[in-house]
């Protein structure tokens, strides 16, 4: 019997994308299937298909800010490299790949391997990823079943120049889920179909499930106020440093090399050493208080019951604005409270979150999607 391809994105080293990667693959394998998740390469020869990315600022956007954050992971390369080799180390450990394909022809190739493909989560649709042609699974045989499992489009509207390609392979889906509201609006505009809203991979499991992967020592010992950032914006920081002078707690940063920010040196943090992600994890799990603009930073802070505060990565009126997913997964839980509109209040001390009404909530959500992936697998 062939097996299950599972098209996620650890190859992409940040702890929410591994992460979510691993989660997939675990539910996956929990369910009693064979899998192996896409070990995939591209080469230029492919570079054609970016063209009209060209076209479309927003996108270009974004690739200027990849732009940048290659020159400064150039200056230092150095520390780059351990980082990329602790997460490679972890996914090595717990994830099982294919054999790795380069190429696209390569992959069209390895799709007739395959009885069927779970795409999973995290901003896979996103149309900066349009160009790959990865995640839209266009090179598995017509015949192959596809089941999307909680994929995100990270935006509020596809670009128009891209709908068309979208609808396209959209349509090729046999189950389409989602994982936020407002991509269950995009999906319905392209399609027509209504999709359900189920929870991101890692939610599937609790807490207890995710202490399997914890290293045997936090990245640092007594109390603290855990810093995971995304965005560059400077209130943010502003108010982690009122947080600290408030409770007298010493900060713990893991810095995200996606966007710098100049100011992170300003709140005398503790920045972790060649975190992985079970570092990340166990970061959150151990902190008193949790100060992120992190989808998957929001997510393990729920898990664990933390203090979290919530921010925005980009402002409201920004065209790179992705906070939809966050406001869906906080207004599912019930804690749309824990949103800081960078203005501190005190009240994100003195107020404390029913994390029993906010387990309900969960598990009610854990449940239904439990249900949907095993019956798309099966139908």
């Amino acid at each position: 019997m062939k097996k299950v391809a599972v098209v996620v994105c650890p190859n992409i080293r940040n702890f929410g994308s591994v992460l979510q990667s691993y989660a997939t693959q675990k539910a996956v394998t929990k369910l009693g299937y064979d899998n192996e998740y896409i070990k995939y390469t591209k080469t230029k020869k492919t570079a054609y298909k970016y063209l009209i990315q060209l076209l479309i600022p927003s996108i270009m956007a974004e690739r200027w800010s990849f732009v940048k954050r290659k020159f400064f992971q150039r200056k230092n390369s150095e520390f780059i490299s351990r980082r990329n080799k602790v997460f490679d180390a972890f996914v090595d450990r717990y994830m099982t790949a294919s054999p790795k394909i380069v190429g696209y022809d390569a992959l069209k190739k390895a799709g007739r391997n395959y009885s069927m493909a779970v795409l999973g989560s995290d901003q896979v649709w996103n149309p900066i990823n349009s160009g790959s042609d990865f995640y839209t699974l266009n090179w598995l045989p017509k015949n192959t079943k596809r089941v999307a499992y909680a994929p995100s489009f990270g935006v509020s509207h596809v670009p128009f120049l891209l709908e068309k390609s979208y609808k396209d392979f959209l349509k090729k889906f046999d189950h389409i889920s989602v994982r936020e509201i407002r991509g269950q609006k995009i999906v319905k505009q392209l399609t027509g179909e209504k999709v359900p809203v189920v929870c991101d991979p890692t939610i599937l499991f609790k807490a207890e499930d995710w202490d399997d992967i914890l290293p045997e020592k936090n990245v640092t010992e007594g109390k603290y106020i855990f810093c995971y950032f995304l965005g560059n914006r400077r209130e943010p920081r502003e108010c982690v440093l009122k947080l600290a002078k408030k409770t007298g707690l010493p900060i713990v940063m893991m810095p995200f090399f996606g966007e710098i920010c100049e100011y992170d040196n300003k709140l005398n943090a503790k920045f972790a050493d060649d975190p992985d992600p079970s570092n990340f994890v166990s970061a959150i799990k151990n902190a008193e208080y949790v100060c992120t603009d992190s989808y998957h930073g929001t997510v393990f802070s729920i898990l664990y019951h933390k203090k979290v505060m919530v921010f925005r990565r980009h402002s409201a009126d920004s065209s790179k604005n992705t906070f939809s997913r966050l406001e869906s997964l906080l207004s599912i839980a019930g804690m749309k409270d824990r949103i800081v509109n960078d203005v501190w209040e005190d009240r994100f001390i003195t107020d404390s979150t029913d994390y029993a009404e906010v387990d309900k909530n969960i598990e009610k959500l854990r449940k239904y999607s439990w249900n949907y992936l095993s019956k798309s697998l099966k139908n």
